[in-house]
Parts: C-alpha cells; structure tokens; sequence
C-alpha cells in the first residue's frame, strides 16, 4: 500500500521536537514492505494550503496523523491545538479518499475524544510499532474493524532506527540545536501529574547501549554531534544510564549532550562521568523545594538531594536547569517562596517555571478535580494561592532574568532563539543565559 504518515506538530517554542514517534510508525511501514511518505508540518507556514497541494498530487491507500500534544501547558496562555487538529483533518478529507488512522501521544491521552472530533476511520493508542502494520495488513485483507485499538508494548530493541527520509534534519538539526534520541521506554516513577507511566507502561524497556552508540555514529557520520536523549528521566535507573555513558566513552563518540534527569545523583563518580562522555548540562525535574510540596508531587528525592546534585553540578563545569511546577496540590506562598529561594541558592543557569499543573486523566492529579477533563486544558492550582498567584509571582521574580515562564511569556523570545540558532549555537539555548 502507499502510506502517508503526517507529523501533525508545529510547536516551536523553545525549539522544534523531530518526531520520533511518527518516523518509527513511518519505518515499521516501511519494512513491512510499504511504500511510505512523509508530510511534515513542523516548519510550513501554511500547512493545510501545503497539505492540500500535496494530496492534490499525490494518491495514498492510508494516511496516518501523528497527534503530539494536545495544548502547550502553558496556564494562563495557553494554546490548544484542536482547531488546528480539525483543520488538517478538513484537508484530508477534502483532498482525498484514504482511510485515516490517528495515533501519537497527545492522541493517545484523549483517543475517545480525538476519534470523535475529527471523525478517523481507525485511531492506534501507545506503541504503533506492530499495531499499525498489521492494521494495514487487516485492510488490505478486508478485516479491519474500524475503531481504536491499543498497540502492544514492544521491546524497544525491536524497534530498529527511526525513518529519516522525509524529513528535513538540516532544518531540526539548526533550530532544535540537536537530534533527539530515545534510549529506553516506560516510567517507574510515581510523579502524580505525569503521564508517562501511561502511555509508555511502568515497566522500562531498554535499548541496547551498542545500538544507542551506532545511532549517534550515524549522525556522526553526517557532521552532527549534538544530541538530546529524550527518556523521561536518563539517570532513572542510574545503572542503565551508567551504561549508555561508558559506551559513549569507549567508543570515543566525541559528542555534546543533554537529557531529562532526576535531580538525585548518588555518587561524584556518575557526574564525573557524565562530563567525560560529553554532557553538558542537566535538565532537572525538580517540580518543587519545599518538603511538603515534593511529598505532593510523590517525587522520589528531598531538597538535600537536589542540592547536593547542584553541588556536584558545579563541581564538575556542567551546567543545569531547573524545571518547577508552581501551584500545584498544598501550595502556599510560603511554600513558593521556598521553593524560589532554594533554586536561588542552587545557582542553576536557568530555571523554567509552569503555573499551575495541567490535569490529564489517568493520573493520580485528576482525583482532586471535580471538573471533566478534556482536550481544553484544566488546571489545578492551590486554592491557597489561586486569588494572588500572577501579582504576587510578577512581584517576586522581577529581578530573576535567567527564570521563563511560559505561561507569562517570561524569558520566551522567540525571534532571539531564532537568531541564536542562526548563528549556529547548539545545545539547549537557555546554556547560554
């Protein structure tokens, strides 16, 4: 069959996400002996107008739509993308014939409702890896039951490299500042808000540490050396993350790179580690620096463990951030002027500050809402701050030039990153603050 997947994201703020999940949908397809396409929206500025030319041109048996994320976060300016969703679903429909499956994350949070509004034919929640080729199979076979249904958790080393034809790495490559990869899938933690134990299992599956390392000598290869691995948290479990670092060391990649890390380190050795395989800074999933609130969240570090990560950090040159939630469950503004105070303390290069928690279902947050949940963003803030929190926050944070603060649109100039990565600087661009 002639497959079109389309990578339905344009999110660029801060940096623009290469699609992992829609281009290893995109290479299952293809290995199954199909001939696939890409459509990529991520850097078009008419990309329905685009779209529609390219249907127009072309004829497929199956479209798949990858949903990443439902809205940007961002409390209290936030964008969701559901209209933008229903407009390249009207595209499609307009311009061709072919059945549409839905898949991605975001889809994968919301699939009722997304099957709903935009009317697919076939929608895929979680790993797609096998659940879409054998969809196809089923089509072609006329056995297809239209409806959802749920991919089977694959092992992660069975998932080979992800598609890359048809999409344009030079353009991810300079405005992205890396290329992004996937070392494990799943979540053990217990983070109340999160939806990673949902959508990937709680069990972890792991890629080989080799076959990590022949992915970043392919990028190599082609004179990229700066990479992004995109785990919800790399140093979780430590042992793995050991493992992957002195792979990179003996083979003697010679790379940048960054990741999501629990700010809890056990030892000098693993910083120490870190900085000789090529890290150079560490986005720490803090969330909060008050006791109670870090009880709230069910984290699995104390403050102490976050400063003695800080420590360490310092210690040995690498840079890193803070990301914190501000307002969730028990929030006072004692227990903020805690937490502000300590990252202070911490001297980090940047801290990144979301208002409020957005609420998914499925998660333990979405028990202390009585309001539905949907695709239109909920978010929960502490009755205790709700009335002052903007003021009293535009107050506090004047002074604190390296803090962002999406929501408020504080630290975000996008014209500025876009002219960072122009000049070519790499990395995660709050490094440079």
């Amino acid at each position: 069959m002639r497959i079109l997947i389309i990578s339905a994201n344009r999110e660029m703020n801060p940096d623009p996400v290469f699609p992992l999940g829609a281009a290893y949908i995109a290479q299952a397809a293809e290995n199954a002996g199909h001939e696939t396409h890409i459509f990529d929206a991520c850097f078009r500025e008419q990309p329905a107008d685009d779209l529609q030319i390219f249907l127009k041109k072309n004829r497929y048996d199956l479209i798949g739509i990858s949903l990443r994320n439902v809205d940007d976060v961002a409390f209290p300016q936030y964008t969701c993308y559901l209209p933008y969703y229903r407009e390249i679903m009207q595209t499609v429909r307009k311009a061709s014939n072919a059945p549409v499956v839905l898949g991605g994350s975001g889809f994968s949070i919301f699939p009722e409702i997304f099957m709903r509004e935009l009317g697919a034919e076939y929608g895929i929640t979680g790993d797609g890896e096998r659940a879409f080729p054998g969809l196809i199979a089923d089509i072609e076979n006329r056995r297809a039951k239209k409806g959802i249904c749920s991919g089977a958790d694959i092992e992660i080393t069975d998932s080979g490299f992800p598609l890359r034809r048809g999409f344009d790495i030079e353009k991810y490559y300079t405005f992205s500042g890396c290329i992004n990869i996937q070392t494990k899938r799943g979540c053990a933690l217990d983070c109340t808000y999160c939806t990673y134990p949902f959508l990937e299992g709680k069990k972890y599956r792991f890629r080989s540490p080799s076959d990590i390392a022949d992915e970043i000598l392919y990028w190599k290869e082609r004179d990229i050396s700066h990479f992004f691995f995109v785990d919800s948290t790399f140093n979780f479990p430590e042992k793995f993350g050991r493992e992957i670092i002195r792979e990179i060391i003996n083979r003697k990649l010679d790379i940048k790179w960054t990741g999501y890390f629990v700010p809890k380190v056990e030892d000098d050795d693993f910083i120490r580690l870190l900085a000789e395989s090529g890290c150079t800074s560490l986005d720490f999933g803090t969330d909060a620096l008050h006791p109670e609130t870090i009880r709230g969240y069910k984290k699995n570090f104390s403050v102490d463990d976050v400063f003695r990560a800080a420590e360490l950090c310092h210690t040995h040159n690498i840079k890193f951030n803070h990301s914190l939630i501000l307002g969730g469950p028990g929030e006072t503004f004692e227990t903020m002027e805690t937490t502000i105070s300590n990252a202070e303390k911490m001297k980090p290069v940047s801290v990144i500050a979301f208002l409020g928690v957005r609420v998914y279902p499925q998660t333990a947050m979405s028990s202390l809402l009585s309001a539905e949940i949907g695709i239109d963003p909920v978010f929960y803030i502490s009755e205790h701050v709700k009335q002052n929190l903007l003021p009293w926050l535009a107050e506090r944070l004047k002074r604190n030039y390296n803090w962002m603060i999406p929501g408020l649109k504080k630290g975000i100039d996008l014209r500025l990153f876009a002219k960072m990565r122009n000049k070519g600087y790499k990395g995660p661009l709050w490094e440079y603050l």
